[in-house]
């Protein structure tokens, strides 16, 4: 195991199919939405540090409006570790970015994991053991990334098929085969059927030499403004350099960008208890240990007819229902979400409309 590690946690996501909870100014990353008192950001860093990384060997990049809840939430972190982005462009700038960073202050042999801050992982053990396996392949000249065994045919999940053994062990190590887009019912069924596939959970592990050669291969063009923004990071011009530098930035996805183009990609299976949390119904699914007798997954106070397996949120307030089943229920101090459980995902929706109405009050 190299001693020079460094983590990166992406945390510039929306989380708004957790709308009314998850806003603009508070998206899901920065909320307790799993663990009471602790975010999922808090989560994130502390399943590798200390344990895999020291506190200055650990990264977030964010929009610049939530540094401070970044600087709030991970107090012992130095706050020169953090960078805010002006505006979103998407995964592909935000990580080549972290990866120039980086090498400039670690060093190319570096191993650089990047880890999304939104994610559940209910076995960190298990979780930090197959790290060190995805860290040693990339050592020795991968481009790493983790892949879920599915636990069913989701069409909401990208799809990683894997070819040939690279390493044997209690964590094997495959090359990757293909990439495949979120696909439809009947082709999500074959994948699990073969037993060749994974769900993308996107976390890829390089050293940051590795990452900075394929930026450099397939998006050339973002180099000039790559070493701007390094410059400016920490200095008194960052926040001007950003502002003005940070918009020419392409808007892609790295998985777009340059995971589906590099050669030399190998994943890892890995069994840790991975959900990603994208919508109230896998939250219930995450919590259905927490259900009552009923199955109702209730954070507040509730009173039950003839009602069950539903999610219902509200601090502080009594909630009934009579004669109803499978629904969310989510009250905040000016929005209150009512949903059929199996429809959930359609919150976006709702959000959508808010953007269309000019909502801002409520996003």
């Amino acid at each position: 195991m190299p001693q020079k590690i460094a983590v990166v946690i992406p945390a510039g996501g929306g989380g708004t199919r957790l709308w009314p909870r998850s806003r603009q100014k508070t998206p899901k990353q920065f909320l307790d939405i799993v663990t009471p008192g602790v975010s999922m950001l808090q989560e994130t860093a502390a399943r590798v540090c200390p344990n895999l990384v020291a506190s200055d060997h650990l990264y977030v990049i964010t929009n610049k409006r939530h540094i401070p809840l970044v600087r709030e939430q991970l107090a012992s972190t130095p706050s020169v570790n953090f960078v805010g982005e002006p505006m979103g462009r998407d995964s592909a700038p935000a990580i080549g970015l972290m990866a120039a960073l980086l090498e400039r202050r670690h060093g190319a042999e570096t191993v650089m994991v990047a880890l999304p801050a939104d994610h559940v992982i209910l076995d960190p053990a298990a979780f930090r053991d197959t790290l060190r396996v995805a860290i040693d392949a990339a050592v020795n000249g991968s481009l790493v990334t983790l892949g879920i065994p599915p636990a069913g045919p989701d069409t909401g999940f990208g799809y990683i098929r894997r070819g040939s053994a690279l390493a044997d062990g209690d964590i094997p190590v495959y090359n990757v085969a293909q990439f495949r887009e979120k696909p439809d019912r009947a082709t999500a069924e074959a994948y699990v059927a073969s037993n060749e596939y994974f769900w993308n959970a996107g976390m890829f592990i390089a050293t940051v030499g590795h990452f900075r050669s394929l930026y450099k291969q397939h998006l050339p063009e973002m180099e000039p403004a790559i070493a701007q923004l390094v410059d400016a990071a920490g200095t008194d011009s960052e926040e001007e350099v950003f502002a003005k530098v940070f918009p020419t930035l392409p808007k892609v996805s790295i998985d777009y960008a340059i995971i589906e183009k590099a050669d030399r990609v190998a994943v890892v299976p890995a069994h840790i208890g991975w959900n990603d949390v994208g919508s109230w119904t896998r939250l219930a699914e995450i919590q259905a240990n927490q259900a009552n007798a009923d199955a109702n997954i209730v954070t507040g106070e509730l009173r039950a007819i003839d009602a069950r397996a539903s999610l219902v949120h509200a601090p502080g307030k009594l909630v009934a229902l009579i004669g109803l089943d499978n629904l969310i229920v989510i009250d905040t101090e000016d929005a209150l979400l009512i949903a059929d459980r199996s429809r959930s995902d359609e919150v976006k929706k709702i959000v959508e409309q808010l953007q269309t109405e000019g909502r801002s009050d409520l996003l």
